[in-house]
């Protein structure tokens, strides 16, 4: 009992610093959500992100990994949850609960929410399908989605128990390692409804290789209006992206080693949303890359319509 209170009073007393007012976090997660917006990198926005930046620069990957081992609803958990960072994370989640259900898709759009890392929740005006989807609580988004799309087999681009949750409700998960019917890899392709993917294989480094699933989503095959989202998860070599035609959104990890600029130049999509920024999982000091980072490898490219969005974000896509 003794080395219980000694560590809770070490985690409460290193937070204490790092601790956000709630309206303190709600002030940065207005301007990220509603004041500006991943389109336009305005200065309240750069603020914004450099005073949440302190926050993610004290909250270790320990903790994180701790947070998302303690049972649901224990003291514990609710204690590591009033750490501002927390706060916004969970927040984010929340705004995708009630935005998702809420959100009438009208035509020529695809509208698109980032709520973590590399996960990303899309819906069409049919359909409603995420991809690599992780957070403490994603299961909770399984009734709004349709299927999943899962890159590759490292924890920090899925949810067990989402994954859990949408079989038990009887919805596909797509990946290169679940045996569950679903399993699909470089030559398939598969329709559900209006939507349509293709699949291809590649390497995540120079180690695993064969290991990431890229997909070329197009989100209204169907209705003969071509509208192609194109994930490469964590994929590393630009000459194994290879999609089959015009992308209108390139969604890759803007820091596992892909040279952004020739694959930017190759696939020449009309929009680029960067990602994999403050996964928590990752110390600090190794793999945890910051909004400056992102910002800088975005204005490296030199190229209009390449954006650096945020947890909890929503961004309207339209046919061009």
């Amino acid at each position: 009992m003794k080395n219980i209170i000694i560590k809770l009073l070490f985690i409460v007393g290193i937070s204490m610093p790092t601790m956000l007012s709630a309206q303190s976090i709600e002030q940065m997660a207005d301007i990220f959500w509603n004041k500006t917006s991943c389109r336009e990198l305005t200065s309240e926005r750069r603020d914004a992100m450099a005073k949440m930046q302190t926050y993610a620069d004290t909250f270790t990957h320990t903790l994180f990994n701790e947070y998302m081992a303690t049972p649901v609803g224990t003291e514990k958990e609710q204690g590591i949850e009033q750490w501002g960072l927390m706060q916004y994370y969970n927040m984010a989640l929340d705004k995708l609960l009630a935005e998702i259900p809420a959100t009438k898709v009208r035509k020529g759009e695809v509208v698109v929410w980032q709520l973590y890392n590399m996960g990303y929740v899309i819906k069409t005006q049919t359909q409603c399908f995420g991809i690599d989807l992780y957070h403490k609580h994603a299961e909770r988004l399984a009734p709004m989605i349709d299927f999943m799309l899962i890159t590759h087999n490292h924890g920090d681009h899925y949810s067990k128990a989402l994954v859990a949750e949408l079989e038990r409700q009887g919805k596909a998960v797509y990946s290169n390692f679940l045996n569950n019917g679903h399993k699909v890899t470089t030559g398939d392709e598969f329709t559900v409804g209006n939507i349509c993917v293709k699949v291809t294989t590649v390497d995540h480094n120079k180690t695993l290789l064969n290991y990431v699933n890229t997909y070329e989503v197009n989100c209204y095959a169907k209705k003969g209006k071509d509208y192609v989202m194109f994930f490469t998860g964590d994929a590393h070599n630009y000459e194994q992206l290879n999609p089959s035609g015009k992308v209108d959104v390139f969604i890759p990890h803007l820091a596992v080693g892909l040279n952004m600029a020739e694959a930017v130049k190759k696939i020449n999509p009309s929009e680029g949303l960067m990602s994999h920024i403050l996964e928590l999982g990752h110390a600090i000091t190794k793999w945890r890359w910051s909004y400056q980072y992102g910002i800088n490898e975005c204005e490296k490219l030199n190229r209009e319509r390449v954006y650096l969005p945020v947890w909890g974000e929503k961004i309207v896509l339209k046919r061009k």
